[in-house]
């Protein structure tokens, strides 16, 4: 051959072999497949994952994790593996796979970006990817609840229980799992929220209905996480204020955040004994995905409308006068 000839013959074969070495590195690593189509924040992390090289456990919930976290993984692949097919017999729907990824604080921000260590989240689109923290003892954005602030019934429920307190407190943070598995639901079935923060109560009413009915025995770590977590520090007490500064409360003033989060649970827990599961069917024909754009006001006046006490709720809100739910871990 030519020189000409051979070096068209070489860039030929290199050409190959670097067709070839993605797909073989994906069969060495053994990765579920995963829908990469368009640009996302959820293919993002899956490509940050990638170059992470964690490893995996495959299931009906794909959880890869940081170095040590093997146990930790399996606990919540375990606990929320289940979210989607319980929803989707209530929905008749058949969901797109959730991936799970349980980061060291070193590993974090490398997935979740600029996001403080342990605030959990889901992709906003396809494919659906969220973050857990590997402990949540190194978490400082949310108020994790500490025995020594707990009042004297609460202690005495947790011995009761006969578990320790850390076990608390991560039964507290990793119900944030089950609201973030939440998020991906409502994208999935077509319920257009319309504002930020009644999708972010959407989200919690679909990971609290799901642990009431399949994981009874985590909600006591949720609901004394709901009702120490009233008293974190709130100077923006709005749902405008919510609305305007959604970005900025998370990053800025994350415990602010979790204080609206958390206000959020109270009213889920109000709902949910009055209208069960049924009220999440009532939300999916009430607020379609092609639905015409609502105001703050009128998603206020619809949900009136499903529920009385949205609008009284809203001024305790606004007031920053939120108390527990009543019964709530007396």
């Amino acid at each position: 051959m030519s020189n000409r000839s051979n070096l068209i013959y070489l860039l030929l074969v290199l050409a190959f072999f670097l067709l070839l070495i993605p797909n073989g590195l994906a069969a060495q690593n053994d990765r579920p497949a995963v829908d990469v189509s368009g640009q996302s924040d959820g293919r993002n992390r899956i490509a940050a994952i990638d170059r992470l090289q964690l490893a995996l456990i495959h299931g009906d919930l794909p959880a890869y994790y940081s170095p040590h976290g093997a146990s930790r993984a399996r606990s919540l692949q375990a606990l929320l593996s289940g979210e989607l097919a319980f929803y989707s017999k209530v929905f008749d729907y058949t969901f797109a796979p959730v991936t799970l990824a349980v980061l060291n604080a070193r590993q974090w921000p490398t997935v979740s970006g600029d996001e403080p260590y342990g605030m959990p989240s889901m992709s906003d689109s396809k494919p659906w990817v969220f973050v857990m923290p590997l402990d949540w003892h190194e978490v400082t954005a949310l108020p994790m609840p500490q025995e020594s602030n707990a009042d004297s019934a609460i202690q005495q429920r947790v011995r009761e229980r006969g578990v320790s307190w850390r076990t608390i407190q991560f039964q507290a943070g990793d119900g944030i799992g089950a609201h973030e598995v939440g998020h991906s639901i409502i994208n999935q079935v077509g319920i257009n929220a319309q504002v930020n923060w009644f999708n972010e109560f959407l989200a919690s009413y679909i990971g609290y209905a799901y642990l009431k009915e399949h994981h009874p025995d985590q909600l006591l770590g949720n609901e004394i996480f709901w009702k120490s977590g009233l008293a974190a520090p709130h100077p923006f007490t709005s749902l405008r204020d919510f609305e305007s500064r959604y970005a900025e409360l998370s990053s800025r003033y994350p415990q602010n955040y979790g204080w609206y989060e958390f206000t959020f649970e109270e009213r889920v827990i109000e709902v949910y004994r009055e209208q069960g599961i049924g009220f999440l069917t009532k939300v999916r024909r009430d607020f379609p995905g092609d639905g015409p754009k609502l105001s703050g006001d009128q998603v206020l006046d619809k949900l009136e409308t499903m529920h009385p006490g949205w609008k009284a709720w809203t001024r305790r809100v606004e007031k920053g006068e939120v108390s527990p739910a009543d019964g709530i871990v007396e």
